[in-house]
């Protein structure tokens, strides 16, 4: 590949890492809103609404950075580093969608229950906070990967996983006290505990993945 040649690859490959971090901030966007209606329980249909359509979004993006990466594959011929990079774009991009899957069923979950009279676990919002900066640091480590850092999220996951464990012990403690009226809102909560916890886990996974773009080497939290 000349010289010229390879500046016009280098250029579609920013081309591609555009469109998935404009992605993984739609997903971090969504996150953002669902934190913010636990923390005032307000106009949760328009949250519906607004993760709803943002997701149509998301998923749009997905299937276009896949389309990209694989028309790049296909007519450039990619050396190997160049290679990693395009399907660890590819990788990374399934991995937000999931996490943006997690937060619209999160969304519709709640929309359906009533929680204005219930109350969040501190450790409830202390853990979307953590597992948000997870999602939030996952994306910058891939924005910054052609500079070949490398990355310790998933290191945070440990705390999350913690926060996790202390959330639904609290929110059993809350359902034994609770009225009858009260716990079906209140088991709900797990299912929002648990897609925070999937948030954190599939930014850890990119965070795996960026890192075995940048050395090539492949690490155990990649499969797990």
């Amino acid at each position: 590949m000349n010289s010229t040649a390879r500046t016009t690859f280098q250029d579609e490959l920013a081309k591609l890492q555009a469109l998935v971090l404009d992605l993984g901030n739609k997903v971090k966007a969504n996150g953002e809103l669902l934190l913010q209606f636990l923390k005032d329980k307000k106009m949760v249909n328009e949250l519906f609404l607004q993760i709803k359509e943002k997701d149509k979004e998301i998923d749009d993006a997905r299937w276009q950075v896949h389309d990209f990466g694989d028309q790049l594959i296909v007519l450039q011929q990619p050396v190997a580093k160049d290679f990693r990079q395009i399907i660890t774009s590819i990788q990374i991009t399934d991995n937000l969608e999931r996490i943006g899957d997690h937060f619209k069923k999160t969304a519709r979950l709640l929309e359906k229950v009533s929680l204005a009279d219930t109350e969040i676990p501190e450790e409830i919002i202390e853990m979307a906070k953590s597992a948000l900066k997870m999602l939030s640091e996952s994306i910058t480590a891939y924005s910054e990967i052609f500079e070949g850092k490398l990355n310790e999220i998933a290191m945070l996951d440990d705390h999350v996983d913690h926060l996790y464990k202390q959330t639904v012990k609290k929110i059993v403690l809350l359902i034994k006290k609770a009225s009858e009226e009260q716990i079906d809102s209140l088991s709900k909560l797990f299912f929002v505990a648990q897609s925070f916890e999937r948030a954190a886990d599939h930014a850890a996974k990119i965070g795996h993945l960026v890192n075995y773009a940048v050395t090539g080497k492949r690490s155990k939290g990649q499969f797990t």
